[in-house]
Protein backbone atom coordinates (compact mmCIF):
# COMPACT_ATOMS: atom_id res chain seq x y z
CA UNK A 1 0.00 0.00 0.00
CA UNK A 2 1.30 3.46 -0.89
CA UNK A 3 1.86 6.35 1.48
CA UNK A 4 -1.35 7.44 3.21
CA UNK A 5 -2.38 10.97 4.05
CA UNK A 6 -2.90 11.80 7.73
CA UNK A 7 -5.37 14.54 6.87
CA UNK A 8 -3.60 17.08 9.07
CA UNK A 9 -2.83 20.24 7.05
CA UNK A 10 0.87 20.57 6.29
CA UNK A 11 1.75 17.02 7.37
CA UNK A 12 2.93 14.48 4.81
CA UNK A 13 1.89 10.89 4.49
CA UNK A 14 2.78 7.74 6.40
CA UNK A 15 2.90 4.09 5.45
CA UNK A 16 0.81 1.31 6.97
CA UNK A 17 2.54 0.09 10.11
CA UNK A 18 3.06 3.61 11.47
CA UNK A 19 3.01 4.10 15.23
CA UNK A 20 3.57 7.68 16.33
CA UNK A 21 2.82 10.04 19.19
CA UNK A 22 1.05 13.33 18.59
CA UNK A 23 2.10 15.96 21.14
CA UNK A 24 -0.20 18.95 21.62
CA UNK A 25 -1.18 21.60 24.14
CA UNK A 26 -4.83 21.66 25.13
CA UNK A 27 -8.08 20.36 23.63
CA UNK A 28 -8.29 22.82 20.73
CA UNK A 29 -4.93 21.73 19.36
CA UNK A 30 -5.85 18.08 19.92
CA UNK A 31 -9.02 18.49 17.88
CA UNK A 32 -7.05 20.04 15.01
CA UNK A 33 -5.11 16.77 14.85
CA UNK A 34 -7.75 14.20 15.77
CA UNK A 35 -10.73 15.17 13.63
CA UNK A 36 -8.83 15.61 10.33
CA UNK A 37 -7.07 12.29 11.02
CA UNK A 38 -10.39 10.46 11.41
CA UNK A 39 -12.07 12.28 8.54
CA UNK A 40 -9.22 11.39 6.19
CA UNK A 41 -9.59 7.76 7.21
CA UNK A 42 -13.30 7.75 6.44
CA UNK A 43 -12.70 9.39 3.07
CA UNK A 44 -10.00 6.84 2.25
CA UNK A 45 -12.26 3.94 3.18
CA UNK A 46 -10.44 2.85 6.35
CA UNK A 47 -11.94 1.42 9.50
CA UNK A 48 -11.46 4.10 12.16
CA UNK A 49 -11.22 3.65 15.92
CA UNK A 50 -11.12 6.51 18.43
CA UNK A 51 -10.54 6.10 22.16
CA UNK A 52 -11.14 9.34 24.05
CA UNK A 53 -12.31 10.61 27.43
CA UNK A 54 -12.22 14.41 27.20
CA UNK A 55 -15.01 14.52 24.58
CA UNK A 56 -18.24 12.54 24.71
CA UNK A 57 -18.02 9.67 22.18
CA UNK A 58 -21.44 10.52 20.76
CA UNK A 59 -20.29 14.07 20.03
CA UNK A 60 -17.14 12.78 18.31
CA UNK A 61 -19.28 10.53 16.12
CA UNK A 62 -21.62 13.39 15.21
CA UNK A 63 -18.74 15.72 14.35
CA UNK A 64 -16.83 13.18 12.26
CA UNK A 65 -19.66 11.29 10.55
CA UNK A 66 -21.59 14.47 9.73
CA UNK A 67 -25.23 15.14 9.03
CA UNK A 68 -27.59 12.51 7.58
CA UNK A 69 -27.10 12.20 3.84
CA UNK A 70 -25.92 9.86 1.09
CA UNK A 71 -22.63 9.06 2.85
CA UNK A 72 -23.92 8.99 6.43
CA UNK A 73 -24.60 5.25 6.66
CA UNK A 74 -21.24 4.27 5.16
CA UNK A 75 -19.23 6.68 7.32
CA UNK A 76 -21.13 5.65 10.44
CA UNK A 77 -20.29 1.98 9.84
CA UNK A 78 -16.60 2.85 9.42
CA UNK A 79 -16.21 4.65 12.75
CA UNK A 80 -16.07 3.30 16.30
CA UNK A 81 -15.68 5.67 19.25
CA UNK A 82 -15.25 4.47 22.82
CA UNK A 83 -14.29 6.02 26.12
CA UNK A 84 -10.57 5.56 26.61
CA UNK A 85 -10.95 4.49 30.23
CA UNK A 86 -13.41 1.74 29.22
CA UNK A 87 -10.92 0.36 26.70
CA UNK A 88 -7.59 0.80 28.46
CA UNK A 89 -8.82 0.03 31.98
CA UNK A 90 -11.04 -2.99 31.50
CA UNK A 91 -11.55 -4.82 34.79
CA UNK A 92 -10.42 -1.64 36.54
CA UNK A 93 -6.72 -1.85 35.70
CA UNK A 94 -4.39 -1.60 32.73
CA UNK A 95 -3.08 -4.80 31.16
CA UNK A 96 -0.58 -4.96 28.29
CA UNK A 97 -1.85 -8.34 27.12
CA UNK A 98 -5.50 -7.29 27.29
CA UNK A 99 -4.96 -4.06 25.38
CA UNK A 100 -2.73 -5.50 22.66
CA UNK A 101 -5.26 -8.30 22.22
CA UNK A 102 -8.04 -5.70 21.88
CA UNK A 103 -6.14 -3.86 19.14
CA UNK A 104 -5.18 -7.08 17.37
CA UNK A 105 -8.81 -8.19 17.34
CA UNK A 106 -9.83 -4.74 16.07
CA UNK A 107 -7.46 -5.14 13.11
CA UNK A 108 -8.78 -8.64 12.40
CA UNK A 109 -12.39 -7.46 12.60
CA UNK A 110 -11.66 -4.60 10.19
CA UNK A 111 -10.12 -7.01 7.68
CA UNK A 112 -13.05 -9.43 8.07
CA UNK A 113 -15.42 -6.56 7.30
CA UNK A 114 -13.59 -5.83 4.05
CA UNK A 115 -11.42 -2.89 5.15
CA UNK A 116 -7.76 -2.80 4.13
CA UNK A 117 -6.58 -0.71 7.08
CA UNK A 118 -7.39 0.15 10.68
CA UNK A 119 -6.72 3.77 11.59
CA UNK A 120 -6.76 4.22 15.39
CA UNK A 121 -6.30 7.21 17.69
CA UNK A 122 -5.99 6.92 21.45
CA UNK A 123 -6.05 9.83 23.88
CA UNK A 124 -3.67 8.83 26.68
CA UNK A 125 -4.82 11.09 29.54
CA UNK A 126 -6.63 8.11 31.10
CA UNK A 127 -3.29 7.15 32.69
CA UNK A 128 -3.47 10.22 34.95
CA UNK A 129 -3.59 10.05 37.90
CA UNK A 130 -1.95 6.62 37.51
CA UNK A 131 -4.55 3.83 37.88
CA UNK A 132 -3.65 0.22 38.76
CA UNK A 133 -1.28 -1.24 36.18
CA UNK A 134 -0.21 2.15 34.79
CA UNK A 135 3.52 1.32 35.11
CA UNK A 136 3.03 -1.13 32.22
CA UNK A 137 1.97 1.69 29.87
CA UNK A 138 5.32 2.21 28.19
CA UNK A 139 6.02 -1.48 27.85
CA UNK A 140 2.71 -1.54 25.99
CA UNK A 141 3.70 1.45 23.84
CA UNK A 142 6.96 -0.32 22.99
CA UNK A 143 5.12 -3.58 22.23
CA UNK A 144 2.87 -1.74 19.77
CA UNK A 145 5.87 -1.38 17.48
CA UNK A 146 5.80 -5.17 17.02
CA UNK A 147 2.03 -5.13 16.46
CA UNK A 148 2.14 -2.52 13.68
CA UNK A 149 5.02 -4.31 11.95
CA UNK A 150 2.71 -7.27 11.40
CA UNK A 151 -0.64 -5.52 10.89
CA UNK A 152 -2.22 -3.11 8.37
CA UNK A 153 -2.84 -0.26 10.77
CA UNK A 154 -1.87 3.28 11.72
CA UNK A 155 -1.76 4.10 15.43
CA UNK A 156 -1.72 7.67 16.76
CA UNK A 157 -1.20 8.12 20.52
CA UNK A 158 -2.31 11.53 21.78
CA UNK A 159 -0.35 13.13 24.66
CA UNK A 160 -1.18 16.56 26.07
CA UNK A 161 1.99 18.50 26.92
CA UNK A 162 -0.01 20.48 29.49
CA UNK A 163 -0.90 17.35 31.45
CA UNK A 164 2.12 15.07 31.30
CA UNK A 165 5.25 15.62 33.35
CA UNK A 166 8.81 15.47 32.06
CA UNK A 167 9.47 11.93 33.32
CA UNK A 168 6.51 10.45 31.49
CA UNK A 169 7.18 12.40 28.30
CA UNK A 170 10.73 11.05 28.28
CA UNK A 171 9.23 7.56 28.09
CA UNK A 172 6.80 8.71 25.38
CA UNK A 173 9.75 9.65 23.19
CA UNK A 174 11.60 6.43 23.98
CA UNK A 175 8.69 4.28 22.75
CA UNK A 176 7.56 6.02 19.54
CA UNK A 177 9.57 5.87 16.30
CA UNK A 178 8.02 9.12 15.04
CA UNK A 179 6.62 12.27 16.63
CA UNK A 180 3.95 14.64 15.33
CA UNK A 181 4.56 18.06 16.84
CA UNK A 182 3.43 21.49 15.65
CA UNK A 183 2.04 19.86 12.48
CA UNK A 184 5.43 18.42 11.64
CA UNK A 185 6.21 14.70 11.53
CA UNK A 186 9.77 13.90 12.54
CA UNK A 187 11.76 10.73 13.05
CA UNK A 188 12.30 10.43 16.80
CA UNK A 189 16.04 10.52 17.56
CA UNK A 190 15.34 9.27 21.10
CA UNK A 191 13.39 6.15 20.08
CA UNK A 192 14.58 2.92 21.69
CA UNK A 193 13.81 -0.29 19.74
CA UNK A 194 11.50 -2.72 21.57
CA UNK A 195 14.23 -5.30 22.27
CA UNK A 196 16.37 -2.68 24.01
CA UNK A 197 13.46 -1.01 25.77
CA UNK A 198 12.32 -4.32 27.28
CA UNK A 199 15.65 -4.65 29.09
CA UNK A 200 15.77 -1.04 30.31
CA UNK A 201 14.36 -0.17 33.75
CA UNK A 202 11.37 2.18 33.88
CA UNK A 203 12.22 4.99 36.30
CA UNK A 204 9.19 7.09 37.17
CA UNK A 205 8.06 8.45 40.53
CA UNK A 206 5.82 6.24 42.65
CA UNK A 207 2.05 6.51 42.60
CA UNK A 208 -0.15 8.27 45.14
CA UNK A 209 -1.24 11.78 45.99
CA UNK A 210 2.16 12.87 47.40
CA UNK A 211 3.85 11.80 44.17
CA UNK A 212 1.35 13.77 42.07
CA UNK A 213 1.87 16.88 44.20
CA UNK A 214 5.64 16.41 44.01
CA UNK A 215 5.39 16.28 40.22
CA UNK A 216 3.41 19.53 40.13
CA UNK A 217 5.99 21.23 42.37
CA UNK A 218 8.83 19.96 40.22
CA UNK A 219 7.12 21.21 37.04
CA UNK A 220 6.85 24.67 38.60
CA UNK A 221 10.51 24.64 39.62
CA UNK A 222 11.57 23.61 36.12
CA UNK A 223 9.41 26.36 34.60
CA UNK A 224 11.21 28.93 36.77
CA UNK A 225 14.60 27.49 35.87
CA UNK A 226 13.74 27.64 32.18
CA UNK A 227 13.50 31.44 32.36
CA UNK A 228 17.19 31.58 33.34
CA UNK A 229 18.38 30.23 29.97
CA UNK A 230 20.23 32.72 27.79
CA UNK A 231 19.47 33.44 24.13
CA UNK A 232 22.52 31.41 23.12
CA UNK A 233 21.34 28.49 25.22
CA UNK A 234 17.88 28.70 23.66
CA UNK A 235 19.45 28.41 20.21
CA UNK A 236 21.27 25.26 21.30
CA UNK A 237 18.04 23.86 22.82
CA UNK A 238 16.26 24.35 19.50
CA UNK A 239 18.93 22.33 17.72
CA UNK A 240 18.89 19.57 20.33
CA UNK A 241 15.10 19.30 20.03
CA UNK A 242 15.58 18.91 16.28
CA UNK A 243 17.75 15.87 16.88
CA UNK A 244 21.08 17.41 15.85
CA UNK A 245 24.37 16.08 17.21
CA UNK A 246 26.79 18.41 19.01
CA UNK A 247 28.97 18.59 15.92
CA UNK A 248 25.97 19.47 13.73
CA UNK A 249 24.86 22.11 16.25
CA UNK A 250 28.33 23.67 16.17
CA UNK A 251 28.23 23.84 12.37
CA UNK A 252 24.68 25.23 12.34
CA UNK A 253 25.36 27.99 14.88
CA UNK A 254 28.95 28.73 13.74
CA UNK A 255 30.39 27.99 17.16
CA UNK A 256 32.92 25.45 18.38
CA UNK A 257 32.07 21.95 19.55
CA UNK A 258 33.58 22.91 22.93
CA UNK A 259 31.12 25.81 23.20
CA UNK A 260 28.18 23.51 22.49
CA UNK A 261 29.40 21.09 25.16
CA UNK A 262 29.74 23.97 27.63
CA UNK A 263 26.22 25.25 26.89
CA UNK A 264 24.75 21.78 27.45
CA UNK A 265 26.67 21.34 30.70
CA UNK A 266 25.42 24.69 31.99
CA UNK A 267 21.82 23.97 30.96
CA UNK A 268 21.83 20.55 32.59
CA UNK A 269 23.00 22.18 35.82
CA UNK A 270 20.45 25.03 35.62
CA UNK A 271 17.52 22.71 34.89
CA UNK A 272 18.70 19.84 37.11
CA UNK A 273 18.47 17.30 34.29
CA UNK A 274 20.92 14.76 32.95
CA UNK A 275 20.16 13.94 29.32
CA UNK A 276 19.35 15.30 25.88
CA UNK A 277 15.96 13.60 25.88
CA UNK A 278 14.95 15.44 29.07
CA UNK A 279 16.08 18.69 27.43
CA UNK A 280 14.06 17.83 24.32
CA UNK A 281 10.93 17.24 26.40
CA UNK A 282 11.33 20.58 28.15
CA UNK A 283 11.78 22.28 24.79
CA UNK A 284 8.53 20.73 23.58
CA UNK A 285 6.65 21.77 26.72
CA UNK A 286 7.89 25.34 26.25
CA UNK A 287 6.99 25.52 22.58
CA UNK A 288 10.52 25.40 21.15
Amino acid sequence: MNSLRLGVPGVGGVHPGAHFCALYSGPAERDRLLFPFLDEGLQHGDKCLCLIDDVDPALVRDLVVGQPGPEHSRRSAQLEVHRATDSYLRAGEFSVDRMTSFLGKSVDAALDDGFELLRAAGEMSWVLPRPPGWTELFRYESALNHLVDESPCILMCLYDLQKFGVEMLVEVLRTHPRVLLARTMIDDPHFVPPAEHASAPLVIATTGEPAVLAQVDEEERIARRWTTLTDAEHRVVSCVAGGLTNRAIADQLYISRHTVDAHLKHMYAKLDIHSRVELTVLAMKHGV
